[in-house]
């Protein structure tokens, strides 16, 4: 198994890969039509390098040179730079007017998604191709964040997962990882169908 950054090649495959870790939440925060569609939004960031949905910020995991699975990561000390490429692929793709109501419905995110402390290095997007499961590469995948947190000088690794996921909850707590807490639903979680997640973190050294 090779792990590497991703590239604007692998962005075909990445899209619905990234797009399986969290369906509910990606469709009910970024689809506007079937055009400007959550999936589409993905594909079209991962072929730029820069902000949180772009290929730069992306690792894969890849058996005989096929993406198997990826994850994504993000921290308290992101810069101004970062933001503002995440912000840009978000305008160049929806336009302006669909991009203030793509930022507006994210704002549910921040009701259930906590933002990393200064010691945590959170990961997300993390997912393994169907045919590559139950093989080690989720578990392998997670000992690569793991060292990245460690190399970022960060003690704690943290995500989070839909409460109703009761698969990845028990993958994760069978690899260390606790419950912090679970979020409640507010009323923008309620709008836009979007339920309550729980916050899990290890801690590295």
């Amino acid at each position: 198994m090779n792990y590497r950054t991703a590239n604007k090649n692998d962005a075909c495959f990445l899209a619905p890969l990234i797009f399986s870790s969290a369906a509910v939440t990606l469709a009910a925060t970024f689809d506007v039509n079937d055009e400007l569609s959550s999936l589409n939004f993905l594909h079209s960031n991962l072929l730029n390098c820069d902000g949180q949905f772009g290929y730069g910020n992306h690792w894969v995991a890849e058996i005989d040179k096929q993406v198997a699975g990826c994850v994504s990561a993000w921290h308290s000390d992101l810069s101004d730079s970062f933001h503002q490429a995440t912000f840009n692929n978000l305008t160049s793709f929806y336009g302006i007017a669909h991009a203030f109501s793509v930022l507006q419905a994210s704002q549910a995110l921040h009701d259930c998604i906590p933002k990393p402390k200064k010691h945590e290095l959170c990961i997300g997007h993390f997912a393994v191709l169907a045919k590559y499961q139950r093989q080690g590469v989720a578990t392998n995948l997670l000992k690569f964040a793991q060292q990245k947190a460690i190399d970022c000088g960060k003690s704690a690794l943290c995500l989070d997962v839909e409460s109703t996921n009761s698969q990845a909850i028990d993958f994760y707590l069978g690899r260390g990882f606790i419950q912090e807490c679970e979020s409640g639903i507010s009323q923008r979680m309620r709008t836009l169908g979007i339920g309550s997640h729980r916050h899990l973190s290890k801690k590295l050294v």
